[in-house]
């Protein structure tokens, strides 16, 4: 009884100590896999942003404006009117001036990028304005002409006795024809005063657009004008000659210079715009080149677009000017030295007519 009471005791101990080391067991592997769990409010969220690539922006338009002005100097213009430059990267238009002094006030504000204006005008505004203006080419000579019926007029010197109405007082023809005679030893008449068998008169009374007409209607005997009123003038009247071409007498007096001929017109650019847009300015003189050859290689036609385009003249009369319009093209600097000389004549009589000086290297677009 004994043993067997002595054999309970050991089975019941023995049982008790394997289930408490089971208990522990499974209590210590509960907590192993409790210290591997990670708390959700301890992770942290890694947000993968898209990359974002913006579109390059197109280059803006630039927009180029362009003047003609009425009349004999818009001539070349008008097969650019008829064939507009392609310039990538611009929308270049054109417009019609009346005049310079419609044209020059556009252009110091910049709503005409570009135009055409007398050279002595370009170079006062230089001058005057802080370089408001740059030369970019010239594009017309002289083309000044004595007209008159009477038949014994044949040099300058022959002029002598005589009252000549000279068109526009302070521009190119008043200048380059005081210039001339001058050069020939004759003597001009003091302002108001009648001619002696010496000397010359100049009568400025009458506009340039009234000078034809006044010799047509026999009004004047005898006046300086330039193109497009020679033609106009002997395409009226056949009596009415161009007695006097300045040009060649212009050339006779400079040979020792070997000067050809002087400006009349330039291409003038708002410097502004020559500063931002340079290489835009040089495909548009590149045109305006195209555009002067094909001008003077086909008068008839550039005649019709001349009318078409309402530059100021019929076709027939604007054919007849392109072969004496004297239209050619020369870059700003190979031509400072035509340019100089003629602001040299302007100075002689008038200093303020270019505005009191030469104007600077920076005068002309490179």
């Amino acid at each position: 009884m004994v043993n067997a009471k002595k054999i309970f005791i050991c089975l019941f101990l023995i049982f008790v100590s394997v289930g408490i080391v089971f208990s522990s067991g499974k209590k210590d592997a509960k907590e192993s896999v409790q210290t591997q769990e990670v708390p959700v409010d301890t992770i942290e969220t890694v947000v993968v942003e898209e990359e974002v690539v913006e579109e390059p922006k197109a280059p803006e338009t630039v927009a180029i404006s362009i003047s003609a002005l009425n009349g004999p100097s818009g001539i070349p213009m008008a097969y650019m009117f008829e064939n507009p430059p392609v310039i990538e990267g611009a929308n270049v238009s054109f417009e019609i001036s009346a005049g310079a002094d419609v044209l020059l006030p556009k252009l110091l504000k910049g709503e005409v990028d570009i135009g055409i204006l007398p050279p002595n005008v370009a170079a006062k505004v230089y001058t005057k304005n802080n370089g408001a203006l740059v030369i970019g080419a010239v594009v017309g000579q002289g083309m000044i002409q004595v007209i008159t019926r009477d038949k014994e007029i044949r040099t300058l010197a022959d002029l002598k006795g005589k009252t000549v109405n000279v068109a526009g007082q302070g521009a190119t023809p008043e200048y380059i024809f005081r210039y001339l005679l001058n050069k020939n030893g004759i003597e001009i008449a003091a302002d108001g005063q009648e001619p002696t068998e010496n000397t010359v008169a100049l009568d400025f009374s009458i506009p340039a657009a009234e000078l034809a007409p006044a010799i047509i209607s026999k009004r004047i005997e005898y006046a300086v004008v330039p193109e497009p009123f020679v033609t106009v003038a002997t395409s009226k009247d056949s009596a009415i000659v161009a007695a006097i071409d300045l040009q060649k007498e212009y050339r006779a007096v400079e040979a020792a210079e070997g000067l050809e001929n002087y400006p009349m017109t330039v291409v003038v650019i708002n410097s502004t715009f020559a500063k931002n847009h340079p290489e835009m300015v040089r495909q548009i003189l590149a045109f305006y080149k195209d555009a002067i050859d094909w001008t003077n290689n086909n008068a008839t036609k550039a005649g019709v677009l001349v009318q078409s385009h309402t530059l100021g003249l019929m076709a027939p009369i604007a054919a007849k000017v392109i072969p004496r319009g004297a239209y050619v093209y020369q870059s700003a600097q190979d031509a400072r030295g035509d340019l100089e000389k003629l602001f040299e004549i302007f100075m002689s009589f008038s200093p303020e007519a270019v505005g009191g000086s030469l104007p600077d290297d920076g005068f002309y677009f490179n």
